[in-house]
């Protein structure tokens, strides 16, 4: 049975071979820039069209379980869908990336990394708290802003954490949440 990071891996040798533009996002990515904590799934936004489709559900089968009405549900409408890894029963989660001015400037600053023998497309860390704190106040979630304190308790680019959080609607959530750090 697979591994978290060994599905994480396949998953990523998976989409650079058909040439899908992906960046590692999530509790997964959390884990690269600050205090690991268990996660559920491995979470990727992912650059694609319509006509991606068939070549990314070829692309993972047999070996994941893959819903292909909300594969092409999720790519038309920009949402999300997930596959299974079949034998360890790994949960990927795929974000369609938006066509946002945000989300495309997010995509363009994602950064590759090396782990355990392979590279990985990440969220930048600031890109990472954004899409966090949208999350939290989307939601409510505490898990979300337990994660962001996490993460700002490192050293992060204010200006720009500053700067887009107004552009989201989070700049006072975010206060809230770098005031709590005092």
């Amino acid at each position: 049975m697979l591994s978290e990071l060994e599905v994480l891996k396949d998953v990523c040798e998976r989409l650079d071979r058909i040439g899908i533009a992906y960046m590692l996002t999530g509790s997964m990515a959390m884990n690269y820039y600050a205090q690991p904590r268990m996660t559920r799934d491995i979470d990727f936004v992912i650059k694609v069209e319509p006509a991606d489709s068939v070549k990314l559900s070829a692309a993972f089968e047999p070996d994941y379980y893959v819903p292909r009405e909300a594969l092409e549900l999720a790519i038309a409408s920009r949402g999300m869908f997930n596959l299974l890894h079949i034998d360890s029963v790994i949960k990927v989660d795929f974000v369609v990336r938006k066509d946002e001015p945000y989300r495309k400037f997010e995509f363009k600053r994602r950064v590759l990394i090396a782990l355990s023998g392979f590279s990985v497309w990440i969220a930048s860390k600031e890109d990472l708290i954004l899409s966090k704190l949208v999350w939290a106040k989307a939601g409510e979630s505490e898990l979300q802003r337990r994660d962001v304190r996490n993460l700002l308790s490192t050293s992060s680019d204010l200006a720009y954490l500053r700067q887009w959080a107004g552009a989201l609607g989070v700049d006072v959530l975010l206060e809230e949440l770098l005031d709590e750090r005092h």
